[in-house]
């Protein structure tokens, strides 16, 4: 293969670094030209057009591109969730240089969008550094105190994951003497309890761990949501925990498939299910019991997001390609939920000045339309139907359980009735939150100030995209199983 063909694989990552160069270059220009810095919405013009052209390229492009079917559709993904998150507008003054910020979001963005692409293990950590990295200076663009700690704790966490990762990628080279999945895969097959194979997947798993921030591996999480500018945040919590995600499966059902074990009641084998599934069990107590002791809002989601990262990890557990495919699925419900969450608590902490639960009272009288936006969010968090969260949660734990018997030892049933009963716990902390919007009063009911027209964008796409999801899931989840199917194979 040339290096024109190499090239022509990663169009849409080119187009949204050159489009990030492009605005490190107007920003200077302006700089030198007025002494000040570009207009936040010339910039943020200039960055959606780069996400327009990228996704021109992946769609329009597939005659040059040579991507597997999940590559190219999460590329898509990502790219979405990375427009609105650019749609998303930094609060007044927060965003000194809106030049450089957006161009580290493109950055971010192209760095996630190859992380999903590749089945090269050494270009699967340059890819996620390149994204973290980026995403490390976006959470501490502002020069204040509480951005600067969320991006130092965010960094140094960061940074020994990376580490953990980067030795574990370097002795599952030492075990199979070759970089790609696929060949990894056959040595996986040869010698699936290798000593030195699992310990090297061990590591990467606790990188992925961190990008995923699952428990005990989350402790940045809850400073960063709450610290980071809001935009910074929603492409945390959406954009990298699905690209965290397609890594997990490519790694484990690609390269380690045979060497899964079972983590079924009274029928445990060796393998890194019995991994995932303790880790599920953590993150999913752990988020939603923290969760119920929160009032910052922001912090409550960064608990929701443990907790959810333990139901993705309940489909993984069960290692077979539908169950994949569903916690795909319900990872990409999961980021337009959280996203959502995020840009309505964004739009009542710039009007009331805090993210406090009790900021959001009355929020049905002062914005009919944000608090209907938060309903949506939030009740599809909790699973409520007919929303996309209660179909994605269906759909891993039946998933998880389809081969599973009620009488006797198989399955993940013990698994998914932690899951189901602790979803039954978070509507608490949910509630109390739409109780505050829709029942509680205000002190005042004078009409909150209109946010920007992306900032609307950001609140009612979403939330229109989980609705009809939730009437209508088949396409998607069609897409999701048919790309799971044609990378991982059979069941």
């Amino acid at each position: 293969m040339n290096d024109l063909v190499y090239l022509s694989e990663l169009l849409p990552e080119a187009v949204a670094v050159l489009t990030a160069l492009v605005l490190l270059g107007v920003s200077a220009a302006a700089g030198a030209k007025t002494g000040k810095a570009v207009r936040p919405g010339t910039t943020m013009t200039i960055a959606l057009a780069g996400i327009l052209g990228s996704l021109a390229m992946l769609v329009f492009g597939a005659e040059w591109v040579a991507l597997d079917a999940l590559g190219r559709l999460f590329k898509g993904v990502i790219l979405v969730l990375g427009g609105l998150a650019i749609l998303l507008p930094p609060a007044k003054r927060e965003i000194a240089h809106p030049g450089e910020f957006h161009a580290l979001m493109l950055f971010a963005i192209a760095g996630l969008m190859m992380a999903v692409g590749t089945n090269h293990l050494l270009f699967l950590f340059v890819a996620l550094e390149l994204a973290s990295l980026s995403l490390y200076l976006l959470a501490g663009f502002p020069r204040t105190r509480r951005p600067a700690e969320a991006s130092l704790k965010y960094f140094l966490f960061g940074g020994v994951s990376a580490a953990f990762m980067l030795f574990g990628l370097s002795l599952l080279y030492g075990f199979a003497g070759t970089a790609l999945l696929p060949e990894l895969a056959k040595k996986v097959t040869v010698e699936p309890a290798s000593a030195l194979a699992m310990t090297g997947l061990l590591m990467v798993m606790v990188g992925l761990g961190f990008k995923l921030a699952a428990a005990p591996f989350h402790y940045w999480a809850p400073d960063v949501y709450q610290g980071a500018p809001a935009t910074s945040v929603g492409l945390v919590a959406a954009a990298s925990k699905v690209a965290g995600l397609v890594v997990a499966v490519r790694l484990l059902g690609i390269g380690f498939r045979a060497a899964g074990g079972s983590a079924a009641w009274g029928g445990i084998e060796a393998g890194w299910s019995v991994w995932l599934a303790v880790l599920a069990a953590v993150s999913i107590l752990l988020g939603n019991l923290l969760a119920l002791a929160q009032t910052s809002v922001r912090r409550l989601l960064a608990y929701s997001a443990v907790a959810n990262t333990g139901y993705l990890l309940v489909g993984l557990c069960a290692n077979g390609s539908n169950a994949f495919g569903m916690s795909l699925f319900y990872v990409i419900v999961y980021g337009l939920a959280t996203f959502g969450a995020l840009a309505v608590t964004a739009a009542v902490e710039r009007d009331r000045g805090t993210d406090d639960r009790h900021a959001f009272a009355g929020l049905i009288h002062r914005s009919p339309m944000q608090a209907l936006c938060l309903l949506v969010f939030l009740a599809s968090l909790a699973g409520i139907p007919p929303l996309a969260g209660f179909v994605g949660k269906f759909g891993v734990f039946s998933a998880a359980l389809k081969d599973s018997a009620w009488d006797s030892a198989q399955g993940l049933v013990w698994l998914v009735a932690l899951a189901a009963m602790m979803s039954a716990v978070s509507l608490y902390y949910y509630l109390r939150i739409l109780k505050e919007a829709f029942v509680s009063e205000s002190v005042d009911d004078i009409a909150c100030e209109l946010p920007p027209v992306g900032h609307r964008l950001a609140m009612l796409l979403p939330a229109a995209v989980l609705v009809v999801l939730g009437c209508f899931p088949a396409p998607l989840m069609q897409a999701v199983g048919r790309a799971v199917a044609a990378v991982l194979g059979g069941p």
